[in-house]
Formats: C-alpha cells, structure tokens, sequence
C-alpha cells in the first residue's frame, strides 16, 4: 500500500495524548510530529472536554480543535470489556478509513493498530520525536515528562520511564 502525503495521510487521536498535550500547552507538537488530517471520534471529543478538564486546557483544547475534524462513529471493532466503547470506535473508524497513524496511550488499543497495520504514536513518543526534530529541547521534554507524571496523572513503568529518559539524553539539549 502506498504511504499517503502528509496532506492526506488520517492520523486519529485518542484522549489520554490529548489530555497531557493540552495540560502542558503543547498540542501544536502532534501536528508537527504526525503530520496529516487530524480526526477526533465524538466520543473522544466529549471524553477531552469533559468537566474534569480545567478551564485552561478547555481552552486550548477548543482552539487546537479547530484544524480538527471530529467525526460520529458507533461501529465496534471487537466485542470486548477490555476495550472502552470509545477505544473501540476509534479503531473501528480507524481501520474502515485506513487510518495511517493512531494517537494512543492504551497499550491493548496500541496493539491492536500495529497489528491492522496503522502505526501508533502516545505522548512519550511525541515528545521523543519532537526533541529528534529538534522541535523541542530535550530538557523541556523530560520536565514535560516529570510534570505529566508528578502532577497530571501520567502513569507509565520504571523502565519505560528510563528508555524515554535515555532517548531523550541521547537528542542532546
């Protein structure tokens, strides 16, 4: 299968990327990144704009939303409890338009993409290649990081934790 131009490349989104993006003020880095015609499904949009979202990631929430397209999808991809319906839906959207990349942190719903062939990027690895694109500096990257852990809620392994930490070391800065 032909790999499509950025312009037409389908890049859809999960909510957890989202989320810390937005809480650090940094969701212009997916587009640069992963760059492609961004989808949200409308579950995930209500999941990110929920009144759990403080008032300032609401706001550049909305904004970044704008070169967003959100789309209805109530298809399953599986019938499982493992999955939410959200994650669900955005894999069946996902394999039925072709979907180039997944924006995802759910390491099942991960998996399943790779598997469909779609590649998978989550917020660690946005904020890895963004430092290798020299988009963002390796220090702003890993108190990013610490700040998504310590104050947001970001929760990933040790190890995991020391691989990113490594890479980023590695980009210089």
């Amino acid at each position: 299968m032909p790999i499509p131009d950025a312009q037409h490349r389908i890049v859809v989104c999960d909510a957890s990327p989202l989320i810390f993006l937005a809480k650090l003020d940094a969701l212009e880095l997916l587009g640069q990144v992963v760059p492609g015609r961004l989808i949200v499904l409308q579950q995930v949009w209500n999941e990110i704009m929920s009144e759990q979202a403080g008032p300032a990631e609401l706001d550049r929430l909305r904004e970044w939303m704008e070169d967003v397209e959100v789309v209805d999808c109530q298809d399953r991809f599986l019938s499982t409890s493992v999955l939410s319906l959200s994650d669900q839906s955005t894999l069946a959207w996902a394999v039925k338009n072709d979907a180039a990349w997944m924006v995802a942190d759910e390491r099942l719903l991960r998996g399943i993409a790779l598997q469909r062939g779609i590649r998978v990027i989550g917020f660690c690895g946005i904020l890895v290649k963004a430092v290798e694109r020299g988009l963002l500096a390796a220090s702003k990257a890993r108190m990013m990081l610490d700040a998504a852990v310590d104050h947001h809620g970001l929760r990933i392994s040790i190890a995991l934790y020391r691989r990113i930490m490594e890479a980023l070391a590695g980009s210089g800065g």
